[in-house]
């Protein structure tokens, strides 16, 4: 059985001083993404006296953003993107991606997203700090936000390839008034496709999911 879930919180770990800023749980797999810049893979399968077991990849803190051209800067700063939340999500082959949102004032397609995974040199112990490499695609996969995972591509169900699904940003703040924000981010095109016709419902909240 697959168990897939999706936490955002901002608290402690019991015992622990690192602050949660996003929890991804697939299978019985939890990953753990804090506001130290710290990834945390649990093992849940109870095989340890503890019930589970920290199987997590050697750490370096801090995790380094890679350094953006004068062209980038450029272009963030004529789109007026401001940073709004940051998670994690987990590939189909057990790779965790670090998701950064921005909103931009400068459209209607107000939301760009930018995803990055770690460098495989920082396995090497002489490395001394862990640089992140930005993905641009996300190949036949498509990256449900609000679950925190990827899935195959699939046309029949109307599953685009090399996208984001994603509905809200704010889960981690629990705000009450809803900032719902439903479409679908491509990375390839950079654009963002809207479903104008939901405007018509007032709805308090939705998520994107897979039929069983």
């Amino acid at each position: 059985m697959i168990i897939t879930a999706r936490f955002q919180q901002s608290s402690r770990f019991r015992g622990s001083y690192e602050v949660l800023n996003d929890m991804v749980l697939k299978g019985y797999n939890l990953y753990v993404y804090a506001t130290r810049e710290f990834i945390r893979h649990l093992d849940l399968s109870g095989q340890d006296e503890d019930g589970f077991k920290d199987v997590s990849e050697k750490h370096r803190l801090p995790m380094w953003m890679p350094s953006m051209t004068m062209k980038e800067r450029e272009r963030m700063k004529q789109k007026r993107s401001i940073p709004s939340n940051k998670g994690i999500a987990v590939t189909r082959a057990g790779q965790v991606l670090v998701v950064f949102t921005y909103d931009l004032g400068t459209s209607e397609s107000h939301r760009m997203f930018h995803l990055y995974k770690r460098d495989p040199k920082d396995l090497d112990p002489k490395t001394l700090d862990t640089q992140l490499l930005e993905v641009h695609s996300l190949g036949d996969e498509a990256l449900f936000y609000d679950l925190g995972i990827t899935v195959p591509a699939d046309h029949t169900l109307g599953i685009e390839p090399n996208s984001i699904y994603f509905t809200r940003d704010d889960r981690i703040c629990h705000n009450k008034l809803s900032c719902l924000d439903i479409g679908v981010f491509n990375l390839a095109t950079k654009t963002v496709k809207r479903f104008h016709g939901l405007s018509n419902f007032n709805f308090n909240d939705a998520q994107w999911f897979l039929p069983s």
